[in-house]
């Protein structure tokens, strides 16, 4: 008999051989779903703390937004209209439709 006959020969006697007992099955069932449940618990926690950092956080991110535009609406006064122009309108709108085939593009 060949090396290879003998290592066929030993993983099928393997393979023959009982399955576990009703108690490990049960024991790594067990194991799994305490994993799942940790894992679960796991990401709630870090939902509920991102949350709440994001609610603790808002009022800070807003005073600065809107502290952001006024020092920048009186530093630019004219920016106002700038926007408003039909020219600005069309670049932007050109701006949108380039973007929009570059996705599509992709895809």
């Amino acid at each position: 008999m060949t090396e290879l006959d003998h290592t066929l020969t030993q993983l099928f006697a393997e393979a023959r051989q009982s399955l576990p007992a009703e108690d490990f099955l049960r024991r790594v069932a067990t194991d799994v779903s305490h994993a799942r449940r940790r894992r679960v618990i796991g990401r709630s926690a870090l939902t509920l703390a991102a949350g709440g950092i994001a609610v603790a956080a808002t009022p800070y991110v807003a005073e600065g937004s809107l502290a952001a535009v006024s020092h920048l609406g009186a530093w630019l006064p004219a920016l106002g209209h700038g926007l408003a122009s039909p020219v600005v309108w069309l670049g932007s709108l050109a701006a949108a439709a380039w973007g929009l085939r570059r996705v599509r593009r992709r895809s």
